[in-house]
């Protein structure tokens, strides 16, 4: 094994694309699209598609604000090569992770040698959160991507002995607003600690004031070109929402039951982030203590490790503060701690060979979770039994209802062939849907069904495990055609 190693550092950047691809591709095919965020986003780009409307995503029929436009068109353009299907929609998140990887590769055989620049990608490819959210068919890696790029294109920007200084500005500031289209203002944060050095270590930040303000009105302009016409269409709508409340109201208020309420609950949930750190960089996060306090004496003289640690930690703090809580939001901060702790495990004596069995025992735990479980749970999710039991009897002008278990992996699923919107809604809503006329199919709770008055039709029925709430349903389906 170690000889294999010694010949895959030897060409990194080539071992950590072909790795990273091979890891999260793997499976992207076997598992249906059932998390709430994944089928969302799936759905609203191939409504994208629909409706040839390429400036503000669509879910369901409805405006959807929850994010900017750069991963609906990413997704967009991978159906139109693969079809609409869960591998394409997962397909950018798998790019824009191995491509993270490949920048720490890249960033880090510019600063050591190639046995620390293969472990930095190979850290935060498999870093547990990692390697489960770089496959889900979200925004959070191109987030992370975009914030790389800036991290390490805003540490050469700052360099005083920089000869390509223009790049390194163009780089960085297009980064930053590319960053804001994949998932808003937090992709900026990397300015903040850029500012930070420049403040702090003035003899080694060079940050010209002009040339500042111009790289952030080239920003702001490349933002704005669609943003505003994102704002006109939809009456500012698109700010209200998309920046009031998924924005300001998940920094000053709890959002959807992810964090505690009050006072007591924001400082019992504050160290939050330090916590589940060492569940999602598991396994190299039981290194992080040992190295940080070999590194901590001299933090002084190492310019790029206090860099990367102030941007790190400039993500925890933020969202630390933020009342809202979910674990992936500090995930900006990991490509950071992992060309960080490469560095710092690369001094240790056989630190490759520890590398390495981590690395090969975390991509085989994947490879079982993927390849093997994911095809065995497949059978036992309600949305692929509800699916399987109407597919044969949906038609394009089918009207569809689904009361009680609204979940947006229904609207996926039955809009791949149902050209109208999908009734979701409580099940008091169940009765008057009947009186639509055919072809209709209505789905709602077998312990509800007796309660309706009028039940003729086909009925069938379907029994499966909602993975949302992780509640189990037996589900009665009447269909009128």
């Amino acid at each position: 094994m170690s000889a294999l190693f010694e010949k895959l550092a030897a060409a990194p950047q080539r071992a950590i694309l072909i790795f990273g691809l091979a890891l999260m591709l793997s499976g992207n095919w076997l598992l249906p699209l059932t998390d709430r965020d994944e089928t969302r986003f799936a759905e609203a780009s191939r409504e994208m598609l629909q409706r040839h409307d390429y400036v503000v995503p669509w879910f369901n029929g409805a405006w959807r604000f929850d994010k900017p436009i750069l991963i609906y068109w990413c997704q967009s353009a991978s159906y139109r090569v693969f079809g609409e299907n869960p591998f394409a929609a997962r397909l950018p998140s798998a790019i824009f992770t191995t491509l993270t990887a490949w920048l720490l590769v890249r960033w880090g055989r510019k600063i050591a040698d190639a046995k620390t620049a293969l472990m930095a990608g190979g850290i935060f490819l498999l870093g547990l959160h990692v390697a489960i959210i770089g496959r889900v068919a979200t925004a959070d890696m191109a987030l992370v991507f975009f914030c790389t790029l800036a991290l390490w294109s805003g540490w050469e920007l700052t360099r005083p002995e920089q000869p390509a200084r223009k790049l390194c500005w163009g780089i960085f500031y297009v980064a930053l607003a590319l960053g804001f289209l994949a998932k808003g203002p937090v992709a900026w944060l990397p300015f903040g600690g850029v500012l930070l050095g420049r403040l702090f270590r003035k003899d080694s930040f060079r940050l010209p004031f002009l040339a500042t303000v111009a790289g952030l009105v080239v920003t702001l302009a490349l933002t704005a070109a669609w943003a505003i016409p994102a704002l006109q269409q939809t009456n500012g709508e698109f700010f209200k929402i998309g920046i009031g409340e998924h924005v300001v109201h998940r920094s000053t208020g709890v959002n959807d039951g992810h964090g505690l309420a009050g006072i007591l609950g924001f400082i019992a949930t504050t160290p939050l982030y330090f916590l589940t750190f060492f569940v999602s960089f598991f396994p190299w996060s039981t290194k992080v203590p040992s190295a940080l306090k070999r590194w901590w004496p001299a933090r002084t003289s190492d310019g790029l490790g206090w860099y990367l640690l102030v941007q790190a930690g400039i993500v925890f703090a933020v969202f630390s503060c933020v009342r809202t809580k979910l674990p992936h939001y500090t995930m900006p901060a990991f490509a950071c701690i992992a060309l960080w702790l490469a560095r710092e495990i690369a001094r240790e004596q056989n630190s490759f060979a520890w590398f390495s069995q981590r690395l090969v025992a975390m991509a085989a735990f994947m490879a079982v979770l993927t390849l093997m479980l994911f095809p065995l749970a497949k059978p036992f999710l309600l949305t692929e039994n509800l699916w399987r039991e109407i597919k044969p009897l949906v038609q394009p002008q089918t009207k569809i209802g689904c009361f009680d278990f609204v979940e947006s992996s229904l609207v996926w699923k039955f809009r791949s062939v149902a050209t109208n919107t999908i009734t979701l809604g409580p099940r008091e809503q169940a009765a008057n849907f009947l009186t639509n006329p055919p072809p209709c199919i209505l789905i709602l709770p077998t312990k509800d069904f007796a309660k309706l008055a009028d039940t003729n039709g086909l009925i069938l029925s379907a029994h499966g495990l909602d993975m949302v709430k992780f509640k189990n349903w037996d589900m009665t389906i009447i269909v009128r055609e």
